[in-house]
């Protein structure tokens, strides 16, 4: 090889993957007889038999070379190192007859590619032991070259190099099966037809077969024995491969490591024969010493608050002993207050000597446990964001709104929120002060008032409401929250009755709880999994007002992927008003069906009693379940179909389980675009059971899942 050759030979390799990305376009098309000039510096390079396609890789290849040599003048070696790495270039795309020749005029290169016939993969032919299903075994073979970006699933491009890739993955695939001295070997191969085809010979040597015999385990400290016995029990009899035996060894020193066992590790011993059969294992754990967390040490780049905020909720890991579950909790809440980016923690092994006083009720092990500070990393959100938002609801229509919110109030960790919106009902404006370590505990402390004005259907209703609220995440899966509220509100109309609109002039003082049970993968995009919340609220008679009753709302969700395509979704809702008929409770406090949560073939608020001027009253039980079924065209983009029932009751109920037996069917579909804070989506619900003044459906845009 050129002296040349061997300095731009790193390059050449940068190039030819480059240029794979781009074997799916030259494929489309063969390439016609097409000339491009390239100037550098003061050399000039003229290219003929190149298409505009195959251009767009080949050129900028060509001006890396040039500009790598570092040559001003051009020269016969670096002529030749472009036609060299320009028939490279051409052979990794599928033509392994190119040709390529060169020629030295002045201060030009010229270069005529003649690329000759693309060859793509004809039949396979396996020769030696077939252990596994051949379709299997293509699948291996031929995934380099079928996973390019429009590859031919069938008849892949020829391209060498990525072949012996698929020979050794399928050979990796084989010794993962037990066979540990398996070999694969492409043999020559046949020349290529008239279409461009060539047949593909593989021999595979699969050699014995290896499998898990007797495994025994030792060294375990008991709270670990059951954990680690279900894993060395999962691969009894299974194929043996080393890999596996790795893997084992991680995943028994990884429980440890998470029940405080930081030092702990796991060795195995083995012996394997010639011919295969049974391969016994000796596992052995080495715990070390159960670690206890000592303190909580933060980054010296997190500002005051933050750290308040840090302290105040991983305060209650210290003086306990290490647990990942009871870490990866509070990193959560820490999260939770939308203060952090991003956090880490490093473990520091820091002796036996505490700064926390000895607990008179802990034991003795515990006690002498060493221990180790947590010291905190990560990145801060920016504190101060001010947002413009505008968009359209089939509820409230259109919409623009502005927000105002500082994560790190005056440096303290507090957050500060403001709204101010308005839609077609009317304008809204609310302000929240937040503390995410209230009094310096793990609880969350909130305020807000907002005032509203409320003018869609034929009353408006004027109110300012104040709300405090205590919160707590329990668990990585439940969280709950206290509350209590006071809200004024003036409803005035001149069309409904007074059993219509309830209390014109009333006060709303109310105490009560909420609860989320979340076993989601995702809270704003859920795939699989499911929750379940509820939320129980009384209300007290205030300033003479007369509205008194209990309110309970229940919902859940189940969501289950069928393939990586179609996903299932189903959900339900429950609310129930006890103590008071629907004409003694204020219109707005009624619990209300149908709309784009609920059943889709009505409108918001819609499914249930209307006044002549389409006002809906609401009722005291509302009940609705929905099934969806949806599949993902393109990525981001799901079609979904649907089925949707509900009810919606009026009496004085005594239980929360009461409802109305006048069900509501519902089918449909719609879409959902996919996007970061959650989907956009356009539903339409036909009403298959229409009766006299309603509509055949609706069509629902909104942001966020039904359920």
């Amino acid at each position: 090889m050129h002296p040349y050759r061997q300095t731009v030979s790193l390059l050449c390799c940068l190039s030819a993957v480059l240029w794979g990305l781009h074997v799916c376009v030259l494929q489309a098309a063969a390439p016609v007889s097409n000339t491009h000039t390239l100037t550098v510096g003061g050399i000039t390079v003229i290219v003929e038999g190149v298409d505009e396609v195959a251009w767009q890789t080949l050129g900028p290849m060509l001006k890396d070379q040039i500009t790598l040599a570092r040559q001003t003048t051009p020269t016969e070696p670096l002529a030749d190192d472009l036609a060299f790495f320009s028939r490279q270039q051409y052979i990794g795309g599928g033509w392994p007859e190119a040709t390529t020749r060169w020629d030295l005029k002045g201060n030009t290169i010229l270069i005529v590619i003649t690329p000759g016939a693309q060859t793509r993969v004809g039949s396979l032919t396996w020769k030696g032991d077939k252990v596994l299903p051949p379709e299997e075994m293509r699948k291996f073979l031929l995934r380099p070259s079928i996973e390019k970006e429009g590859a031919d699933k069938e008849n892949p491009v020829w391209v060498a190099g990525d072949l012996t890739i698929g020979a050794s993955l399928l050979q990796r695939r084989l010794r993962s099966s037990g066979y540990l001295l398996a070999e694969t070997t492409l043999l020559p191969a046949a020349n290529a037809d008239l279409e461009g085809r060539r047949d593909l010979a593989l021999e595979v040597k699969a050699g014995p077969a290896f499998s898990f015999g007797e495994i025994s385990f030792t060294g375990s400290p008991p709270q670990l024995e059951k954990a680690c016995r279900e894993i060395v029990a999962s691969v009894s009899g299974g194929p043996f491969n080393e890999a596996r035996v790795q893997q084992i060894e991680s995943q028994l020193t990884s429980i440890a490591h998470e029940q405080g066992w930081l030092d702990a590790d796991t060795t195995s011993n083995y012996q394997l024969g010639s011919q295969g059969g049974m391969v016994d294992v000796q596992l052995q754990m080495l715990p070390g010493l159960r670690y206890r967390v000592n303190q909580m040490v933060t980054h010296d780049g997190f500002s005051r608050g933050s750290k308040r905020v840090l302290k105040a909720g991983f305060r209650a890991l210290e003086g306990k002993m290490y647990s990942s579950v009871d870490l990866d909790l509070n990193f959560r809440r820490a999260l939770d207050t939308g203060m952090f980016a991003l956090l880490d923690v490093e473990e520091i092994r820091t002796g036996t000597k505490s700064h926390l006083a000895v607990d008179a009720k802990r034991s003795a092990v515990e006690a002498s446990a060493p221990l180790t500070d947590l010291r905190m990393t990560g990145e801060e959100t920016k504190p101060k964001t001010l947002g413009f938002e505008v968009g359209f609801d089939t509820f409230l229509g259109p919409q623009i709104g502005i927000t105002y919110k500082n994560t790190n109030l005056r440096d303290n960790g507090n957050t500060l929120a403001a709204e101010l919106n308005w839609s077609a009902a009317g304008p809204l404006g609310s302000i929240k002060l937040k503390d995410p370590a209230f009094l310096n505990s793990t609880y969350s402390g909130s305020a807000g008032l907002s005032v509203e004005s409320f003018n869609l259907f034929e009353y408006a209703r004027y109110g300012t409401s104040l709300n405090l609220e205590l919160s707590r995440r329990v668990s990585r899966y439940f969280s709950y929250t206290l509350f209590a509220g006071a809200s004024i509100n003036t409803v005035s109309t001149d069309v409904l009755t007074p059993a219509e609109i309830g209390p014109d002039v009333y006060t709303l003082t109310s105490v009560g709880m909420s609860f989320l049970m979340d076993h989601r993968d995702s809270v704003v995009l859920p795939k699989k999994g499911w929750f379940f919340s509820g939320r129980l609220e009384t209300t007290v008679d205030a300033m003479g007002s007369g509205v008194s009753y209990a309110r309970t709302d229940f919902r859940g969700a189940w969501y289950k992927p069928i393939t990586k395509k179609f996903r299932f979704a189903s959900g339900a809702a429950l609310m129930s008003i006890q103590g008071a008929p629907a004409e003694d409770i204020p219109i707005d406090s009624r619990v209300f069906n149908g709309g784009p949560n609920s059943v889709r073939a009505f409108a918001e608020r819609q499914l249930g009693p209307l006044t002549q001027g389409g006002t809906p009253l609401g009722g005291t039980a509302a009940l609705f379940a929905s099934a969806e079924l949806s599949y993902e065209m393109i990525p981001n983009l799901e079609l979904a179909v649907f089925g949707d029932i509900g009810s919606l009751g009026r009496g004085n109920n005594s239980s929360p389980l009461s409802y109305s037996s006048d069900f509501r069917p519902a089918v449909g579909a719609g879409l959902r675009y996919h996007l970061p804070f959650g989907p956009i989506r356009i539903d339409y619900g036909h009403n298959i059971s229409r009766r006299t003044g309603e509509g055949s459906g609706m069509l629902h845009i909104t942001v966020g899942f039904a359920f």
